[in-house]
C-alpha cells in the first residue's frame, strides 16, 4: 500500500528531489529551488514553464509585418569582419594583384585575364568580387555604410531575409557589371549596399517617412560615374562601378518589394480570416 506524502514534510523541488524549495511557480505551483526559478512579470516560473511559454509565445513582428531578430545584428557583423577579413588576408595569401584574382573582368579578353591573373571567367568572382576593396579609404567607407543600413534594417527584417537581401543584391550587382561595364576590374561591396539602400528607401516609403534623401545618394552614386564618361570635369567618380551600383539596387529593390507582397499576403489572409463566418 502506497504511503501518502507527509503534509508536515518541506516542500522540494521535483527536478531536484534533494533541494527544499518554498518558492513556487506561477503557473504549475510547484516548487522550484534557486536554480530552476526564472524571474516573470509578477513572481517567478520553474524552467519547464517558461519553456513551454516560449514554444506557445507568437513570433514578434515589427513594424514592416517581418519576424523581428533578437540581440545584436550578427549577420551585419559577420559581414563586416568577412570584408575587413579578405583586405587584410587577401594581400598576404594571393599577392600583389589579389584584386584581380578575385574580381570581375567585363569584357576582357582571355588573354588580357591571362596577363594579369593567370585565371579564367570562374563562377565565383560573382561573389568574390563583392569582398573586393580597393585602398583603406573605400573599405572604410562601404563598412560605415554598411553598418548604417544593416542596424537599420537586419533587426526589423529578420537575419535570413537581411542576408537574402544581401546576397542576392550582390549577384545584381555582379550582373550589372557583366552585362554593362566593358573592361577593367570591378569590385567592393557597394553594390550589395545599393541593394540594401533601394531597400531601405522602399521601407520609408511604405513607413510614409522621407525618402528623398536616398533618392539624392542613389542619383549621385549610380549617375555621377555615368555622366563621368562624356564630362572629364567629373573625372572623380571615374573610379566608381555605376554598373554594379545599379545592378544592386535595381535587385535589392525587387528582393524588398516581394518580401512586402508576401508580408501583404499574409496580412490579407489573415483579415479574412478573422470575419465573421470564416
Amino acid at each position: 500500500m502506497t504511503q501518502p506524502p507527509d503534509a508536515s514534510a518541506p516542500p522540494t523541488c521535483p527536478r531536484h528531489p534533494d533541494r527544499v524549495a518554498y518558492v513556487r511557480c506561477q503557473r504549475c505551483e510547484r516548487p522550484a529551488c534557486p536554480e530552476c526559478q526564472r524571474p516573470a512579470a509578477v513572481g517567478v516560473l520553474c524552467v519547464d514553464c517558461l519553456a513551454q511559454a516560449k514554444a506557445q509565445a507568437r513570433p514578434m513582428r515589427s513594424r514592416l509585418g517581418f519576424t523581428a531578430a533578437s540581440g545584436p545584428p550578427l549577420v551585419t557583423y559577420v559581414l563586416v569582419g568577412l570584408n575587413v577579413a579578405v583586405f587584410l588576408l587577401a594581400p598576404m595569401l594571393i599577392g600583389d594583384g589579389w584584386e584581380g584574382y578575385l574580381g570581375l573582368w567585363p569584357g576582357a579578353s582571355p588573354e588580357l585575364i591571362a596577363q594579369y591573373v593567370n585565371v579564367g571567367d570562374e563562377w565565383y568572382r560573382w561573389v568574390t568580387a563583392g569582398f573586393v576593396q580597393f585602398g583603406f579609404f573605400h573599405i572604410a567607407m562601404n563598412m560605415v555604410a554598411l553598418w548604417q543600413l544593416g542596424n537599420a534594417l537586419e533587426p526589423a527584417m529578420g537575419r535570413v531575409r537581411f542576408a537574402a537581401l544581401y546576397f542576392g543584391s550582390l549577384l545584381g550587382s555582379s550582373a550589372g557589371v557583366m552585362l554593362l561595364a566593358s573592361e577593367g576590374v570591378h569590385g567592393g561591396a557597394s553594390g550589395a549596399i545599393f541593394g540594401l539602400l533601394a531597400a531601405y528607401g522602399i521601407v520609408l516609403k511604405r513607413l510614409r517617412l522621407p525618402y528623398q534623401s536616398v533618392l539624392v545618394i542613389a542619383a549621385i552614386f549610380i549617375g555621377g560615374p555615368l555622366v563621368s564618361e562624356f564630362i572629364p570635369a567629373l573625372s572623380f567618380f571615374a573610379g566608381l562601378s555605376w554598373q554594379g551600383h545599379l545592378g544592386g539596387a535595381v535587385v535589392g529593390a525587387i528582393i524588398m518589394l516581394a518580401m512586402f507582397r508576401g508580408v501583404d499576403s499574409r496580412e490579407r489572409a489573415a483579415r479574412a480570416g478573422a470575419l465573421p463566418g470564416n
